[in-house]
């Protein structure tokens, strides 16, 4: 039995907003579990040892800590033989200890791929991260578009990198669940019902979406749009909240729905939107596609499976209005909805019955 401490900046606990970081941390601690070993999760954003941090502890009981540096007197890091980092920050700390303990590195792009796209990145961010690569002694790339990535980005530590590819969990359909949420947001046979799951930022494309949402509702008065994830820019927060009182029988919104639960919602979906400028895997696009919904999505290298099962729109121009043909385009065809989501669930269901996520995970710790 292995003592392993899972790093991450969120992770699903209790009725909060949670994105695929923190999801996947939760898959890996459910292996790990299941493989007998004993495994802690440290939940932190912050860069700074005086700020409180919160840990999961292997009973599944969560226990604050005033600071970091309390943390470390409990539960000292080198204590640990396996430290699996899905952030940047400890980077620091995590450096003293490498001769004893097996660093294992998470890898997103993200951060490069942010400014390659002209946004504002904390350079600290950027700093840390080729930090973290350095002392790690493997990386972890999530996906096939991720592990070139990370060779063009870092081809001298091409030997440290390992691909082990994301997965879903997923959870069956529940006809009285999903009687009930048809009932409360008075959803007909006659209407089609979009969903869009993930934070609401600019990176994201909620942006385009929420700006296009007025014109699409008022046009079509059968479509319902259903909306899952935090805001995080106030300036689509406020944008939100008046289309939610402008079409109250046609948009909804909701910050955290449980797992379950949001499965119901894609199931009872037609199709799922994705507008995102940037995805190295997107578990809530697999997700729905399992769930046998259309797909809308941005041409984005991670989407490249669903080639022959997804509505793509061009490159996102200024005003959006690709976006807007392409999404009217299946607003229009049913039976193109209908034919869409059945090659995309075939497809989400291969990958899930092909997928290595466990098999591959458990060999970290075999180095």
């Amino acid at each position: 039995m292995k003592k392993i401490l899972l790093i991450s900046f969120e992770y699903p606990v209790g009725e909060k907003y949670c994105g695929g970081v923190g999801q996947i941390v939760e898959l890996s601690r459910e292996t790990f579990r299941n493989l007998g070993h004993e495994v802690y999760v440290l939940m932190s954003s912050e860069f700074q040892k005086k700020y409180p941090v919160r840990v999961l502890m292997p009973d599944g009981t969560l226990k604050k800590y005033p600071t970091f540096s309390a943390f470390q007197k409990a539960l000292p890091l080198n204590g640990f033989d396996y430290v699996i980092q899905h952030f940047v920050n400890w980077v620091k700390e995590l450096k003293k200890i490498r001769k004893k303990t097996k660093i294992v590195y998470h890898f997103h792009s993200l951060l490069r791929r942010e400014k390659e796209s002209g946004f504002k990145t904390v350079n600290r961010f950027l700093i840390n991260q080729e930090s973290m690569i350095k002392i790690a002694h493997k990386v972890v790339c999530p996906s096939r578009f991720e592990h070139d990535n990370f060779m063009r980005y870092f081809p001298e530590h091409s030997d440290k990198a390992m691909l082990i590819e994301n997965t879903i969990q997923v959870y069956p359909p529940q006809q009285e669940d999903m009687g009930r949420i048809k009932k409360e947001l008075l959803i007909n046979k006659e209407d089609i019902v979009s969903i869009y799951v993930g934070r609401l930022e600019k990176i994201k494309g909620a942006e385009i979406l929420i700006e296009h949402l007025p014109g699409l509702l008022s046009k079509y008065s059968n479509k319902k749009v259903i909306i899952v994830g935090k805001v995080l820019e106030r300036r689509l927060f406020y944008k939100l909240k008046i289309l939610l009182k402008r079409f109250p029988r046609q948009l909804f919104h909701y910050k955290y729905l449980k797992k379950e639960t949001l499965f119901q919602y894609y199931y009872l979906s037609d199709i799922f939107v994705n507008p995102s400028l940037s995805e190295s895997f997107s578990l809530a696009t697999h997700e729905s596609a399992y769930c046998e919904t259309a797909l809308l999505l941005n041409p984005l290298p991670a989407f490249d499976k669903f080639e022959a099962s997804a509505v793509f729109f061009e490159e996102l121009d200024e005003k959006g209005d690709k976006f807007v043909k392409s999404y009217e385009k299946l607003l229009g065809n049913r039976n193109r909805i209908r034919e869409l989501a059945r090659r995309a669930r075939k497809i989400a269901k291969k990958e899930l019955k092909l997928s290595s996520f466990h098999d591959k995970l458990s060999k970290i710790i075999e180095f």
